[in-house]
């Protein structure tokens, strides 16, 4: 028997060059063709008995087709093939991925000459801005990270300033900005002392210093001012409160709280007052009557001055009864001007040796 057919694409389009192959039951090939320019393909001998079609052609899924093969008649046996799938498999090679390795430390700081020894408070303590010298110079940055505001002990520091500004390695600088002091009037302007710093290199425009130490946080910007400290003193005995030469408290440090205990303050008398440090104070509060007594509320100590104003801390609760008070006294009294509507001012101890 045979068989022949034609192959078409599922278009109804005609695919020469369908290879067609087939085989009997048990797998044998019994004889292959190729379909021809009108896609038809035939095979005439054939043997009886079922017979299995495999239609192939690159692009197109493969088809099986069976039929029943009679002796000596032709059968027909038409295909139609569909296109196949496309299917791509992509295989992509790389490496792990590795953490970077983390980067060096900054180097330790720069071995820091000994500051002498001194009272902290005398640097650390708010002041009446002066009309002094220009200032050594500013800070511009840390010296590694460029994007910190704020700096403390041991960091290192770039500062716009150097050799032609009076900087020299070794030299040791007080850090200052100034603040607004609220309800000051004249005193509208107080200087803060962030902390101490030691240049350790130096050109002629920038400079490197190391952080001795911070009064509380130094910030980008703060100026250079020169390091003049007071030694540590014991300060002077108990005395008398003169009430009749009183000082007026101009302001305190920036964001503190005007007498409370271990703060510092401002007052309105310096060294061309004949003020001196560790010489003590009596705050007091002036009588509303004129033969009222002044109501002592606490002592202080100076700890550093300027020519016209000096730093003070508050260094507890009235130690003693207020000293009887007069008609002379209470008319002296009239001249003490109160700071920002308080009653508060500074009488000068006198000694009692």
């Amino acid at each position: 028997g045979g068989v022949r057919g034609a192959v078409t694409d599922d278009s109804g389009g005609v695919l020469p060059g369908v290879v067609v192959v087939a085989t009997s039951r048990d797998e044998q090939v019994l004889g292959t063709a190729v379909t021809d320019e009108t896609g038809s393909y035939a095979f005439n001998a054939l043997p009886a008995g079922l017979v299995r079609l495999t239609f192939q052609l690159e692009g197109f899924a493969p088809t099986v087709d069976g039929l029943t093969i009679e002796a000596g008649t032709e059968s027909r046996l038409d295909e139609q093939l569909t296109v196949a799938p496309v299917a791509e498999t992509v295989i992509v090679y790389g490496r792990a991925p590795v953490d970077p390795p983390a980067p060096p430390p900054p180097p330790p700081p720069p071995a820091v000459i000994p500051v002498p020894a001194h009272d902290h408070e005398s640097i650390c303590g708010p002041a009446k801005p002066g009309a002094g010298a220009e200032p050594f110079g500013t800070i511009h940055s840390h010296r590694y990270e460029t994007d910190r505001d704020l700096y403390t002990k041991d960091d290192q520091l770039t500062l716009n300033g150097g050799t032609l500004n009076g900087l020299e390695v070794g030299q040791n600088l007080v850090v200052r900005r100034h603040y607004r002091v609220s309800g000051g009037g004249a005193a509208a302007t107080g200087e803060h002392t962030s902390g101490l710093v030691q240049v350790v290199a130096a050109d002629e425009r920038t400079s490197t210093a190391v952080v001795v130490y911070a009064c509380d946080e130094l910030r980008k910007g703060d100026f250079l001012a020169p390091f003049n400290p007071e030694p540590v003193r014991i300060p002077d005995p108990a005395g008398i409160p003169v009430f009749d030469d009183a000082a007026r408290i101009l302001f305190a440090d920036a964001g503190q709280m005007l007498g409370a205990p271990r703060r510092l303050m401002v007052i309105d008398q310096g060294r061309d007052a004949g003020i001196r440090v560790g010489q003590r104070l009596t705050l007091f509060r002036r009588p509303r009557r004129s033969a009222a007594t002044p109501a002592v509320v606490a002592e202080a100590v100076v700890v550093a001055i300027r020519a016209d104003s000096a730093t003070r801390a508050v260094t507890g609760a009235c130690r003693q009864p207020t000293p009887p008070w007069n008609a002379k006294a209470a008319k002296a009294a009239k001249k003490i001007l109160p700071l920002f509507a308080s009653s508060a001012a500074f009488a000068f101890d006198r000694d009692v040796r």
